[in-house]
Formats: C-alpha cells, structure tokens, sequence
C-alpha cells in the first residue's frame, strides 16, 4: 500500500459494516423524509475506460456490475432508485454522463438492467455526474442518498467538494457516501473531501472480495450512524496529515476510518459514527517513526459531534558519535522510552555531512541507542528517558575509545592462513573473529577493540596439522599492539 493509501486497509468485516451503515440506516444514508416523501438512493457507477482494468483476472467493470446487481437485489422491491453513469458511449467526451435511471418506486429492477448493457469507453467527469445526480433527486427537502463508485479521480476539471459543499448547504437532506474501488496507488483526498463536505463516508474497496462482500451486507445488518467524530490534526502550527481508525471498544470491530491530509477541506476529518465507545487510533502519516495517538473509550452520544485535537509537534535531537576523538561511524536507533518500539534510526557514517545524525521526533521521551560499526564486540550505549519538546532541540554525544590489534601469521617466511579468535578475558565473550589469507591485504588481520586485556587463539589452516597457538594481549587507548606468530 502507497503512502497516499495508508487508510485505505477497510478489509472484509470492518468493510462491510461501513457499508451496512451507509446504506440502510436512517441518519447516514436513507435519511428520514419530510412528511409523505420518500427516501431516495442513487447511484452514480464510473463506466470510464479504466474500469475494464482487471482484478483477480476479472475486469473491474464485471465486479461492480455484479456486486451492484446483488445489492439490488437485496433491497425492497419499492426501494426508490436512481441511476447515472459516465464514460459509457464515448471516449475522451466529459459530456458522456447519462441518467439511465430516475429515482422511483420499484426502479431495482430497470437499474439492474442498464447496469448490466453498460461498457465503460471514456473519461470521469465525476463533478458533472454528480450534479447529474443531484437534478435527478427531485425537489428540495426530498431525502438523497447517492453512492459513488469509481476507480479514478475527476480528469475533466471539476471539484467534487466544492459542488457537495454547496448542495450540502442548499438541501441538507442530501447524503454522499463515495467508495473508491482500486484507488490504493491514488491521492484520493478529493473523494474524501466530497464525502465530509456532504456529511457522509468515504470508503476504500481493494479487491472484489471486498466489494463482493460489503455491498451483499447492507440489506441484512442496518445500523445507526447517529453521532459524528471530529479529529484535527496539527503539527508545529499546521495540520498535518494522519489516518483515523475507529473501533468498537468492546469487541474492537473497526466502525469507521479516514484520512486527514493537510487540507483544511478534510482536516479536521469529520467521520460519522454510531452512538456508543470506541478507541480511536490516529497514526501521522509523513513524521518520522509514524507516531501514534490514542483516544482509549471515547464516548460519542447520539445526535452530537465530539471534537478532538491531536497535536503531533515534534522536536530535533542530534546524535554526534567519535572514536578517539574523531567522528566514527556507528548505528542510532531510537526507542520510545521504556520499550523496544522502533521510532527511528540512523548511521552516523564518518562524514560530517551525516555526523551528527538529525532526527526530527514528535514531543515525548524516548532512549536513544547507540552501537558502533567500528569497534569489535562494543557494546550498545543507552541514553534514557531523552525529553523531546515541541519545537526544541536536543543534541547528544558519546566518544568511544579504542586500540588496534594486529595479527601477522606465517609459515617458512611466507604469510600463512590461520583463523583468529579474540576473546575478552573479562567475560570470556568473544568478540572478533578473522582470517588472514595469505594476502598482504588480509595478512596481518587487523581488529578494533575496546581497551582491555583479550585472549587470542589463532588456529592454522596452513601447515596442516599445526597446533594452535594462543597469546593473551593488551589492547591501549590509540595504540597499535602487534603478534607475530609463526610455525
């Protein structure tokens, strides 16, 4: 999964649910009607070019062909439904939207037939179509449910949003659920934007187990979206883009998701949800170590929109390391603090240009470890509990020492193969381990080594059959200590 679609992982049951919701509850989709009217819910199916595009070996157009036509069938037969589709008579025509069916008592039926002749040839005109739709709903306070579907973003210059918005405002009965089919690889923030902006969801469907299975539910689990959810997210003065999961806190069924970016047209991200707890998970997407925030049996009553803030502002640290007294390179993991939770990491290398390392890390506490590349068997160095504070800057150091021991192993005046061991004597750990060849690049074998006292063992693989040998060394603060062993 792209970056873009961090949000997009609604798999089967958490998928379905939304769906459920979408389609069949009163509040969210089939809102209640004025006196004497009827709800009303209208499709509007993308028949561009891409949907014959396949999937699990079978063009996208037959997937949402058939999962529509299950659908259908699952809904009452005096179900009021509509129909628009586009890119379906003409190539490179952003005009080629048609209603093929007006919303009316008992229209299943003529919906499922022009699902069924469509042949997807053109472009996606999606602002056109849905005000399309919109025209076809009839006369102002007539409840509306229209559902996208589409596998593309609009390529004819309109704006979704900025149209829902408006009708949003003019028919309040007006309801846009928008589910994006195969869009994994797509900045879809115009489609969730169009979804908020008309008080409804935006989904993702990957594969058509998916869409297979969301839609065959919505006529069998109706349930209540009564209350809506209002996240923020900000970093250092600016929103920020994060995904938004919502579980149910006592089962952990997954009842809603979305996607902040960094547009004030999404951000906040307003989610509608039924009434009850829940534990809201929101990751930032772009902030190193992809930081998450936690809203743990958050309460959302009926009829109400809770509002959230979640502030990701984030700090510098810098990590310089050395090895007597010059930059060295070594490893830089960074843990939140207490736990082994990867945040962050990096390598110091011995260039200035990457010596210190910089890491920019959301406000917290966190224990910065340390390993050298260079030093043999050096153990990790911990810095604990390192407070980073919004917008400050945090700047450590650590300075190994070390020596140089250098082995040279030879036969009748000729550089011999042998295998060396060096063990510290301390702990008994051994922490090196080499082969000198019998090349002058390999042959003495050199090791970089804490000071210390260390055993070393070096066994010949030429002359066969030769004993091994064992010396025990003192390695210095920059010092070179050297063994010459011969047989």
């Amino acid at each position: 999964m792209s970056e873009f679609k961090r949000m997009s992982q609604l798999r089967a049951g958490a998928l379905h649910s939304v769906v459920v919701a979408l389609l069949l509850t009163p509040s969210a989709t089939f809102s209640q009607p004025n006196e004497g009217e009827a709800n009303q819910l209208i499709f509007v199916l993308d028949a561009s070019g891409s949907m014959w595009g396949r999937l699990d070996g079978q063009p996208k157009i037959e997937i949402a062909r058939r999962s529509l036509e299950e659908l259908l069938g699952a809904l009452p037969d005096d179900a009021a439904v509509g129909l628009v589709a586009y890119g379906h008579r003409r190539k490179s025509d952003c005009n080629d939207i048609e209603t093929l069916v007006t919303p009316a008592t008992a229209s299943k039926v003529a919906a499922a037939q022009q699902i069924d002749a469509l042949k997807p040839k053109g472009k996606t005109p999606i602002t056109s179509a849905l005000r399309q739709a919109l025209e076809a709903s009839g006369r102002k306070g007539t409840a509306t449910t229209i559902v996208l579907l589409t596998d593309g973003l609009e390529t004819c210059g309109g704006d979704p949003c900025a149209l829902m918005r408006e009708a949003k405002a003019a028919n309040a009965e007006i309801v846009l659920h928008v589910i994006g089919f195969d869009v994994d690889k797509l900045n879809v923030s115009e489609l969730e934007c169009a979804a908020q902006a008309a008080g409804g969801l935006y989904l993702d469907a990957s594969d058509a187990k998916q869409l297979s299975e969301a839609l065959d539910q919505v006529a069998h689990a109706p349930q209540e979206l009564a209350g809506r959810l209002s996240i923020k997210a900000m970093a250092n003065g600016k929103l920020t883009d994060v995904v938004i999961d919502v579980s149910r806190a006592t089962d952990r069924e997954r009842i809603a998701g979305g996607r902040t970016y960094a547009s004030p047209e999404t951000n906040p991200r307003v989610l509608p949800v039924p009434a009850g707890k829940f534990d809201v998970k929101v990751a930032a997407v772009n902030l190193e170590g992809k930081p998450v925030r936690w809203f743990k049996g958050l309460e959302i009553p009926g009829d109400t929109t809770v509002t959230k803030v979640v502030d990701f502002s984030t700090g510098k640290l810098s990590v310089t390391v050395r090895r007597n007294g010059e930059l060295s390179d070594a490893t830089v993991r960074v843990f939140n603090a207490g736990t082994r939770e990867d945040v962050a990491r990096s390598r110091t290398y011995v260039s200035p240009k990457s010596n210190p390392s910089h890491f920019e890390l959301t406000s917290g506490t966190y224990d910065i470890v340390i390993q050298s590349v260079e030093i043999k068997g050096a153990p990790e160095v911990t810095k604990e509990r390192i407070e980073i504070k919004p917008r400050g800057t945090v700047s450590l150091a650590h300075g190994y020492s070390s020596g140089t021991l250098r082995i040279r192993t030879t036969h009748a005046g000729a550089l011999a193969d042998a295998v060396v061991r060096v063990i510290r004597i301390g702990d008994r750990t051994q922490v090196a381990q080499g082969r000198t060849y019998t090349r002058e690049e390999s042959n003495p074998r050199e090791f970089e080594l804490e000071p210390g006292t260390y055993r070393v063992i070096i066994k010949p693989i030429q002359p066969k059959g030769a004993p091994e040998k064992t010396v025990d060394v003192v390695v210095t603060t920059k010092e070179l200590t050297e063994q010459d062993l011969s047989w």
